[in-house]
């Protein structure tokens, strides 16, 4: 390598060190995370919104007697891929544990994987047998703790 070309090496090499270019660098860190969040808050509201979308239809599943996994297979397959029958059923048992998002306990610090894992029941889905109705509103769910 001749001198010219070293010289011109470790001059594009110092850039790194310029402050234009920890500035550059730190506005894309920011600019990456804040993507990453809005993109994981869209989520967590998408799949609430879901869950009180389907669960607002009760009386109607309750006319055609339509209860439980019934719900979320018939859901699930009107969807059309959109969805995995668990999704319907934790996007349902989210809405219903967690009626307002005010009310999660890390706030829109959270994921969508975060409140599966912490926050709702170890069930995936409804099992027919073990169905339990709300007092209040007569949602058929496994869910004993309604309130």
């Amino acid at each position: 390598m001749s001198i010219n070309a070293t010289s011109l090496t470790q001059k594009q090499g110092n850039f790194t060190q310029q402050e234009w270019y920890q500035l550059l660098v730190d506005e894309c860190k920011a600019i990456i995370t804040e993507a990453i969040f809005t993109h994981n808050w869209a989520l967590v509201e998408g799949y609430h919104q879901l869950g009180e979308r389907i669960l607002q239809e009760h009386d109607n599943f309750e006319r055609a007697k339509i209860y439980g996994k019934k719900i979320v297979s018939q859901v699930t397959e009107s969807l059309e891929g959109k969805a995995s029958e668990r999704t319907v059923w934790r996007s349902m048992q989210f809405a219903q544990k967690y009626p307002k998002l005010e009310l999660l306990p890390e706030g829109k610090n959270t994921s969508w994987h975060d409140i599966c894992n912490k926050y709702l029941p170890e069930t995936t889905t409804p099992s027919e047998e073990h169905l339990v109705t709300c007092p209040n509103c007569g949602f058929k769910s496994n869910r004993e703790d309604f309130k």
